[in-house]
């Protein structure tokens, strides 16, 4: 019977040959890893990345967003995934959005999957409890990220149903992401969408102003031609007729 080895509890997101680095036992990493995972004492995250379980109850202690940052290097949680981190989700998805560097596989761990998703740029990432490691986007990145990719958000209406758990926006910060996009079409999006929450995020008639602005003078569609039916003069944007009926 392999005797366990209490010291891997401290070996957190490590590899194989990390976890038994200081075993004096003679078999190979790879015997040794085929070992503990029979007896349930070390989960596999993904390929080389691994994590002891907690010997009361055979589970990892960790969530699946810890898990998400530190099984991916320089990964932090965007999109629909920082939505739900917030607790803004109407729907609780089996997937976590990461957005990291460098592209990776997507893999599955516990019943939920782990995308890769666009990393735009550095700014707007924060930790909001540096004992979790767990990195996000900041509350007005998310909201900007998810105007950007409908799609990563779980679409318009999914959208728009968490916004309305959101409070109080900055809206000088909502700018500068929007700036950092420079994308006409999403000073469109975005302002046409936030315009619905404008009191309850108390978002000034500026901010309106200079969506407008750099909105440019084209007619959008805010999803494709045949659904997008109903014109909203103000931004110069078709949506969905069922769309303004959900606020």
């Amino acid at each position: 019977m392999l005797k366990y080895d209490n010291g891997i509890q401290d070996k957190r997101f490590v590899s194989g040959k990390e976890m038994f680095s200081h075993t004096r036992n003679k078999e190979t990493v790879s015997s040794l890893l085929y070992r503990y995972r029979k007896r349930n004492a070390i989960a596999r995250i993904r390929k080389n990345v691994y994590l002891p379980t907690n010997p009361g109850d055979g589970y990892v202690d960790e969530n699946k967003f810890e898990i998400g940052c530190n099984a991916v290097p320089n990964a932090y949680i965007s999109y629909h995934s920082a939505m739900e981190y917030y607790g803004w989700q109407n729907q609780v998805f089996n997937r976590i959005y990461l957005s990291a560097s460098r592209r990776f596989r997507p893999f599955e761990f516990d019943f939920v999957e782990y995308m890769y998703a666009p990393d735009k740029f550095r700014e707007g990432i924060i930790c909001p409890h540096p004992d979790k490691k767990v990195y996000v986007t900041d509350l007005e990145r998310t909201i900007i990220d998810c105007a950007d990719r409908l799609d990563l958000a779980g679409g318009y209406e999914e959208y728009v149903y968490n916004l309305d758990f959101v409070g109080e926006a900055d809206e000088e910060k909502l700018l500068h992401y929007l700036s950092l996009y420079g994308k006409q079409a999403l000073y469109q999006r975005a302002g046409f969408i936030l315009s619905l929450f404008k009191e309850k995020m108390k978002l000034s008639d500026q901010f309106f102003k200079i969506c407008k602005e750099g909105a440019g003078k084209s007619t959008r569609y805010l999803t494709n031609k045949g659904e997008s039916d109903t014109y909203v003069p103000e931004w110069k944007i078709c949506i969905p007729r069922y769309l303004m009926e959900l606020r």
